[in-house]
């Protein structure tokens, strides 16, 4: 492995190509330098090759006593980036560090070399700035404050959160875990009903931008389980950002009011007319970041390990099919356990009325007292069931699968436990063969179908 520094020879690229060195020093890797000519060769100076090389050899010998070990390849101007990264650079690279500045391409290029090497996606880019707080960090003096970019449902938190780690063990880190969410599309997701018209709404809660306590609650357990446990020295504070439009202009107005010292992001690597219509989160955030920023490329996927459930959630259609579900949700979660009860009543007929509203509704007000009693009355009393932490819960809604997948989602739950009857029973509200497919279909948690003969 090996850390990867491209430089011009400009001011700014000597302050990279510092960091580069410091870094590798730090984990104990050879630095490669790559020299780039980014202006147009001179036909009256024939020897400016010569004079890049010797630059580039000068710059070698300043970062020998930060390193020991650096390696030097000059780079022919016209080459794309396949070419100053071979394939043997990609499998070697550690790191990739570029400055964001101080870089002459032409007038029809488009993107910067920061981008272009970011966009190429074989290791992580760092891209640096003039400022001294990568280089204090790197060198011991302080901790750094670092933004990462998570999305609990998205595969580039992955990357970015291993990339965060590999940090933490270089030196203290402070972490701001940022979630670009939108809040109406949150609010559908869970289930939290909410009137269309928002002139309808409470003027304290009109605010379209704003977050749902439950909505809030949840994104924050959230994230905090898809950060998990970040060794090393430092604080972790999950940063919930509701709005509307590109994330990356999200990100960029939290990066501006923390005053973040680096932003990490992870990528798609996404190529010609996908990255034109979906865009990019990491090039908007690289192009226009006052700080420095690392955009960290997929790593290979392993097969994620999915431990023993200690949470499950069980619908409840007071058939004999719940009751069997429900002792198989207790053996399941064993001691210390959770398992939620829920009872959706689907409206029908004259139930529905005008559809103001997004999400479900609370059970009747008139039956919801003697449902959650009935619940109640359904958790099983033997010792194994009293060491499990029981909760219950009714709601109204059109839907029962979606129903169930949003209180899945507002729960938390590891698995959904579901029983299921052929027979036809005459009890409302029951939970056929059908409403079990579709759990299996739509779910994003495991479910386990529990029939009953």
């Amino acid at each position: 492995m090996a850390i990867i520094c491209a430089t011009n020879l400009s001011a700014d690229a000597a302050h990279a190509a510092t960091v580069a060195a410091t870094l590798a020093c730090r984990l104990g890797e050879p630095l490669v330098l790559l020299g780039v000519a980014d202006e147009a060769p001179d036909a009256e100076a024939p020897d400016a090759l010569a004079v890049a090389e010797a630059g580039l050899a000068a710059e070698c010998a300043r970062l020998r006593p930060l390193v020991g070990t650096v390696q030097a390849r000059m780079h022919r101007r016209g080459g794309s980036v396949d070419t100053l990264l071979g394939e043997e650079d990609c499998r070697s690279a550690r790191l990739v560090v570029v400055a964001a500045q101080g870089w002459r391409t032409s007038t029809w290029k488009k993107t910067s070399l920061a981008e272009r090497l970011a966009r190429h996606g074989c290791a992580p880019v760092l891209v640096v700035r003039r400022d001294t707080a990568l280089l204090d960090w790197a060198r011991g003096r302080r901790r750094l404050l670092v933004m990462v970019g998570v999305d609990p449902r998205s595969s580039t938190s992955s990357a970015a959160l291993g990339f965060l780690r590999e940090l933490r063990r270089v030196g203290g880190c402070d972490v701001l875990a940022t979630f670009v969410c939108s809040p109406a599309e949150e609010r559908e997701r869970l289930g939290i009903h909410s009137p269309v018209h928002v002139e309808l709404l409470a003027p304290q809660v009109r605010d379209i931008e704003a977050l749902d306590p439950v909505v809030e609650r949840v994104l924050h357990r959230e994230v905090r389980e898809c950060v998990g446990d970040l060794e090393g020295e430092g604080r972790v504070e999950v940063v919930l950002e509701p709005g509307y439009g590109r994330p990356a202009d999200h990100l960029l107005h939290v990066a501006h009011a923390h005053a973040v010292d680096l932003t990490v992001v992870g990528m798609h690597l996404r190529g010609g007319v996908q990255r034109l219509w979906h865009g990019s989160v990491s090039e908007g955030v690289l192009r226009h970041a006052e700080r420095s920023v690392a955009c960290i490329p997929p790593g290979p996927r392993e097969p994620r390990r999915i431990p023993p459930p200690r949470s499950v959630l069980v619908p409840v259609d007071f058939t004999p099919a719940s009751g069997q579900a429900i002792a198989q949700a207790c053996t399941l979660v064993g001691p210390g356990g959770r398992v939620h009860l829920l009872h959706v009543h689907q409206l029908r007929g004259r139930e529905r009325g005008p559809r103001d509203i997004h999400g479900v509704l609370p059970e009747p007000a008139g039956e919801r007292d003697a449902v959650l009693k009935r619940l109640w009355d359904w958790v099983p009393r033997d010792a194994v069931a009293l060491a499990v932490h029981w909760s219950v819960e009714g709601v109204s809604g059109n839907d029962v699968a979606l129903a169930i997948c949003q209180a899945t989602e507002r729960e938390g739950v590891d698995l959904v436990c579901v029983g299921t009857s052929e027979r036809h029973e005459p009890v409302p509200d029951v939970l056929e063969g059908a409403v079990a497919r579709e759990l299996v279909a739509r779910c994003r948690r495991p479910v386990m179908v529990v029939p009953t003969a």
